[in-house]
């Protein structure tokens, strides 16, 4: 019985310790202010004075449907940028699902990965400001 757990025991020790090697990026609204039709955003890793390190953002309602997403040309291999604006392409990425607009009453789910991992949900409210959402 405790011989059929091991490879069960060394696979999860296995997923621990490569998670946990992966730095986290902490994604926030840029200002209290922001708002339609273009917020910006903040892209932190903690760890590094340099910027964060990623290649790929997606915006997605939250049932999954993607409403914008770009990617870095080629590899990054640096720090992308610290602040993005919805549907702005940064220099050195490329769009790969063109912006839609975002809709005031709906809430939306901001990806960034790479070297590591973050995201953020917001709320667009009635007026069209964006409000962190949990």
């Amino acid at each position: 019985m405790a011989l059929r757990r091991l490879p069960f025991l060394v696979a999860l020790l296995v997923a621990a310790l490569t998670s946990a090697c992966e730095p986290p990026l902490h994604v926030q609204l840029a200002s209290a202010e922001e708002s339609l039709p273009s917020p910006a955003f903040v892209i932190r890793e903690p760890s590094r004075a340099e910027g964060p390190r990623y290649d790929l953002v997606r915006v997605s309602l939250l049932d999954g449907t993607p409403v914008w997403a770009i990617h870095a040309r080629g590899s990054l291999g640096g720090s992308g940028p610290a602040r993005l604006v919805y549907g702005v392409v940064p220099n050195g990425f490329e769009e790969v699902q063109p912006a839609v607009p975002l809709e005031t009453g709906r809430t939306y789910s901001i990806a960034v990965s790479g070297e590591g991992r973050g995201g953020l949900h917001v709320r667009v409210q009635e007026d069209g400001s964006l409000t962190t959402a949990p």
